[in-house]
This record gives structure tokens, sequence and C-alpha cells, in this order.
């Protein structure tokens, strides 16, 4: 059996900024069985209360459907903490206008960013 490519392996990343706004960056292939490390990566997010949460999709290469469950189930966290898919790949933008869950995409992090707006200081 071929050894799996480490390229493609789920994984996140939170990525360090001067605002209180979190990043978290997805990267690899998202399938059923990565569903509890993605829910766990963003409830990690989520305990920080930040005002808001940046998804990057901008290295996910692949996701099943359970990504769409968890991401549902974020975007109605307990803490409120709004969600903001920054760079979605060309299939995630039709599928989740079909859920009409309201989720907010943008084409890049600087543009998750300047949509909503200034963190208050």
């Amino acid at each position: 059996m071929p050894a799996p490519d480490p390229g493609k392996a789920f994984h996140p990343t939170t990525l360090n900024t001067p605002e209180p706004t979190r990043i978290l960056a997805l990267h690899g292939e998202l399938d059923f069985d990565q569903r509890l490390h993605l829910r766990q990566a963003l409830a990690t997010e989520f305990e920080a209360r930040p005002p808001l949460l940046v998804l990057d999709l901008s290295d996910l290469k692949f996701c099943q459907s359970a990504w769409l469950n968890e991401l549902l189930r974020a975007h109605h966290n307990p803490y409120a903490v709004p969600i903001v898919l920054a760079a979605p790949g060309p299939q995630l933008p039709p599928l989740l206008d079909l859920t009409e869950a309201g989720l907010t995409m943008t084409d890049s992090i600087c543009a998750a960013l300047e949509h909503h707006g200034p963190s208050p200081t």
C-alpha cells in the first residue's frame, strides 16, 4: 500500500495577526474521518471569543459533505462568533448557496477583514 501524501493530509493552522480577529487556515483534503479534527480546531478558536473568525480555504484541496455539516455547526457556535470564508474553491459557493445559511464568502483574507470592518479598540 502506498504511503499517504503528506501534502494532502488535512491540517488546520492558526495564523497569528496583530488583530483580535482569528484566522484559521485549512490545508489538504477534508474527509469524513477528519471532521472531528476540524470540529476541535474550530472549538479552540471559538473559545478565544474573537470578534471574527476567518476561515482561509485557499489551500483546502478537497472536502466531502462532512465539511458542510461542520461548517453549519460552526456558523451556529455558542459564542455567536461571526465566520467569514476566505478564498473558497469554485465548488463551495454554489453548494453554500443551496443551504441558504447566510455565510459570508470573500476572495481573500484581506477582503474578509475589510468586510467585517475595523476591530473595536
